[in-house]
């Protein structure tokens, strides 16, 4: 029998997210409203970016989430300009690169991977109601199906879909169709699941988050449709008294992978017999990537006992 490995992230401080539009998004999300760009270190121009990621590297980081706000119609803000520094941050140091794409035609998919871009994420939704009444522009869930394509056509290695459970005004709407249009349009490194998360200064603050029946629900589809696939709990999400609630919903229902874990959940892990890992780095990192990151193995060995 293979050995069960639940694998714990803890992305400060040798994985630290950028911005590459500063706090600018010219989308007014109901669920982010801009909010989330303020945890991120700004690097709106060429020489933001490149100066900060040689001083991460310099630090010791393994790596940095690349992300930030978008256009009007889905794109990631300043991504096209910032592609010639980030293949310079490639070839000059060894740091690994997520990109989170937004919806990507094909010649942005091609450069992206010209570039040296190690992993691309993508939030997939899956409910044009969803798009129209959170997002509130003019997408359709074929744009994330094309962009999924897209990527996956121009070659890129490490494809890690996120999607969230509860967008839509904290229910089950598109979730598994966008599972569906991951399954028939990229093969995923990992999935990637976030949980809406009622968040202070947006339209929805006051909003009642996900029933962990529904968190349940989604994921044992995932971990049917995606037998082989890490499925994975990342850190988007309540952080209030429901917190050890939904992590341990998420690992019986298959999650194998979560970004900062209570030792709660982490004690659950070890009772169903797993072999606890603790790596320096986002959630969304295929194994491939993982020795270099691996902080600590907690050797906790055992007979599955599910």
């Amino acid at each position: 029998m293979s050995q069960k490995i639940f694998r714990a992230y803890y992305v400060w401080p040798k994985f630290p997210s950028l911005s590459m539009s500063g706090d600018t998004c010219g989308l007014h999300c109901k669920h982010c409203n801009h909010v989330y760009l303020n945890d991120m270190r700004h690097v709106p121009h060429p020489e933001n970016l490149y100066k900060q990621a040689l001083a991460i590297h310099e630090q010791g980081a393994v790596g940095c989430l690349i992300s930030g706000g978008c256009t009007p119609t889905g794109e990631m803000l300043n991504l096209r300009a910032l592609l010639p520094t980030i293949q310079r941050i490639k070839k000059e140091t060894d740091l690994i690169i997520k990109l989170h794409t937004g919806l990507v035609d094909q010649r942005l998919a091609e450069d992206i991977v010209r570039a040296g871009v190690d992993i691309a994420s993508l939030e997939v939704v899956g409910s044009q109601q969803t798009i129209n009444d959170i997002f509130g522009f003019s997408a359709t869930p074929h744009d994330y199906t094309q962009s999924l394509q897209n990527l996956t056509d121009a070659g890129m290695l490490h494809i890690v879909p996120h999607v969230c459970i509860g967008l839509h005004y904290g229910k089950i709407q598109g979730e598994l169709h966008a599972l569906d249009i991951i399954k028939t349009h990229c093969h995923p490194s990992v999935i990637v699941f976030i949980i809406f998360r009622p968040t202070k200064g947006t339209p929805l603050e006051s909003t009642t988050p996900p029933d962990p029946t529904a968190i349940t629900q989604v994921i044992t589809y995932a971990k049917t449709h995606f037998p082989t696939i890490d499925l994975s709990l990342g850190c988007i999400r309540p952080r209030n008294i429901l917190r050890t609630q939904f992590e341990k919903t998420a690992v019986e229902a298959g999650v194998t992978r979560m970004e900062i874990p209570t030792k709660t959940t982490l004690a659950l892990a070890h009772r169903l017999g797993y072999t606890i890992k603790k790596i320096d780095a986002c959630c969304a990192l295929p194994e491939v990537f993982e020795e270099r990151a691996l902080h600590t193995e907690i050797l906790h060995t055992h007979r599955n006992t599910q």
